[in-house]
């Protein structure tokens, strides 16, 4: 059956914990899933299509062949692949505290540059419009720029006039104010990660559980899937419109992301 690869943009509406399983035998218990070539979060697929089952399960609870013809069966005796192909998802940018509206969305030259290649070989097309785009500069969106310095963390930003950084529509993240650092900046962002201690009460005392990484939210990742025509326009309509929960802690209101179609200038 012929499959259509889509792209969509996802946001993280609150704080992302997508759990590796590891843990690195000092302050932090659970770490989050991370791409083995970059070392940036990263979504795997196997949990990008577990999250979006479960979603499509109990919106659709009362239309099982359409759950079964896109997600396939689970039954161990008699499992069948489902007629869609869902990929992982790749950072695209995330929220680093700013002296300037709180916080400014960042990425690099490199991150960029992959994404654009993934992109070209999935759909033929770009994300990034990186010739407009110089290192370590901040891109304010209004008529004057400030006076003064502007800090991304402890990292002093070249003040510049607003240039669109991507070639498509389908989110606003970008259009207000976002920052292009050099890649080795941008590395110890992603390292860096928040960590959160999570914690219960007994008999009125706090008593800590265990501390984990997370992705803060306003985090934009891109993902992309192949589907065919069955049910496609019904699955795309509640992609767009709902919000998805992906990865732990939904009981706490962790992984709450909105997804939007890309769709290219």
């Amino acid at each position: 059956m012929a499959t259509t690869i889509h792209a969509y943009f996802i946001q993280c509406i609150t704080n992302l914990h997508v759990g590796s399983g590891d843990a690195n035998y000092g302050v932090v218990d659970k770490l989050v899933q991370r791409d083995p070539v970059t070392g940036f979060p990263t979504i795997h697929a196997s949990s990008m299509k577990g999250a979006l089952r479960e979603h499509f399960e109990k919106r659709w609870k009362d239309f099982p062949e359409r759950i079964k013809s896109i997600f396939g069966t689970e039954d161990r005796i008699n499992s069948a692949s489902g007629d869609y192909s869902f990929l992982g998802a790749d950072l695209i940018a995330m929220p680093v505290r700013c002296n300037y509206q709180q916080y400014s969305q960042a990425f690099c030259a490199q991150l960029a540059e992959m994404i654009n290649a993934k992109s070209t070989v999935l759909v033929k097309k770009e994300l990034f419009n990186l010739n407009q785009l110089s290192d370590n500069s901040i891109y304010i969106n209004q008529n004057t720029l400030p006076t003064q310095d502007i800090f991304i963390e402890d990292d002093l930003l070249t003040k510049r006039n607003f240039a669109n950084p991507v070639k498509c529509t389908g989110i606003d993240s970008f259009q207000r104010k976002f920052a292009f650092v050099d890649n080795e900046k941008f590395a110890v962002y992603a390292k860096k990660l928040p960590v959160i201690a999570r914690n219960y009460l007994e008999n009125g005392t706090s008593q800590n559980l265990w501390y984990e990484e997370i992705v803060p939210h306003q985090s934009v990742f891109v993902t992309y899937i192949a589907a065919s025509e069955n049910y496609f326009i019904d699955f795309e309509k509640e992609l767009n419109e709902g919000i998805i929960q992906i990865g732990a802690n939904a009981s706490i209101g962790y992984g709450l992301c909105k997804f939007s179609k890309i769709n290219w200038l």
